[in-house]
């Protein structure tokens, strides 16, 4: 990418949620201004510049959850813009405009306590602590929609197109439950007939016993069998991404289930 370009891109999110008998499905437009700032001259960190310039959510078929969602994005305003900087795994290691975060949170904080006051307590108490600790924090904002599908495979040497080799990342339960989950996989490269470059990721849960035992007692079912895929292609021109599409699903037997699909359109 381009130092200091400024790259927008569209994001369509398709998702469905089950948790016990509750089915929850959402649509989800996000647009995104991306821009290089070269790497840390202290670290080896490429810097990014990260702007949510607007998100919109088109469907969410359970109303009793319309409260926590807008919650939850007026906490998540608080990052519309990040200075990140990326290691060589693709991974968030620094954060760098933390002041500004902590200024705006404040703003988001006096929101919550007057629109929310008995809601919110808890959700303010978490996120206090959160920006005490930037580990924690960095932990929280890798999840975010667009950072985790445009970073995923930052850094992954692609493999030839049918090669087995595998790489091994970490990625956690899509259902809150603090469990991280060990994945193999695999990145494939071919070049298509009008000079792009194609990269193709897929990952599946590695058979870890500790790991699925605590997704065991979380689900409460000693008998289920957990499942996590991770599937997504993605098209480059000389590095700049162009578009991708991305899939994650997991299921914890019969009453968890996520499905996510993500699409994103550099915008010409």
């Amino acid at each position: 990418m381009e130092i200091g370009k400024d790259y927008r891109y569209n994001t369509d999110i398709i998702g469905k949620t089950k948790v016990h008998s509750l089915d929850s499905n959402y649509k989800i437009n996000i647009k995104t201004s991306v821009t290089y700032k070269g790497k840390d001259p202290d670290l080896d960190y490429h810097i990014f510049e990260i702007t949510e310039t607007d998100y919109h959510l088109e469907m969410y078929e359970d109303p009793l959850i319309v409260q926590i969602t807008e919650m939850t994005n007026k906490v998540c305003s608080i990052y519309s813009t990040l200075e990140v900087g990326i290691n060589k795994k693709g991974e968030i290691a620094r954060i760098y405009n933390g002041d500004m975060i902590r200024d705006k949170w404040k703003g988001v904080k006096e929101w919550l306590t007057n629109a929310h006051p008995i809601e919110a307590y808890e959700i303010i108490r978490a996120k206090e602590y959160e920006l005490t600790n930037e580990e924690m924090e960095i932990k929280s904002i890798r999840y975010i929609h667009f950072l985790y599908q445009f970073f995923y495979i930052f850094g992954k040497e692609p493999m030839d197109e049918g090669s087995r080799s595998y790489l091994r990342r970490e990625d956690m339960d899509r259902f809150g439950a603090g469990i991280v989950i060990p994945v193999n996989l695999s990145v494939s490269e071919k070049n298509t007939e009008h000079g792009t470059d194609e990269w193709k990721v897929e990952g599946k849960m590695i058979r870890d016993e500790k790991m699925i035992r605590r997704l065991r007692e979380f689900a409460k079912d000693n008998f289920m069998h957990p499942e996590y895929l991770v599937k997504g292609k993605y098209l480059y021109d000389d590095r700049i991404l162009l578009k991708s599409d991305f899939i994650i699903t997991e299921k914890l037997g019969e009453f968890f289930y996520y499905h996510c699909f993500m699409d994103t359109q550099l915008e010409l």
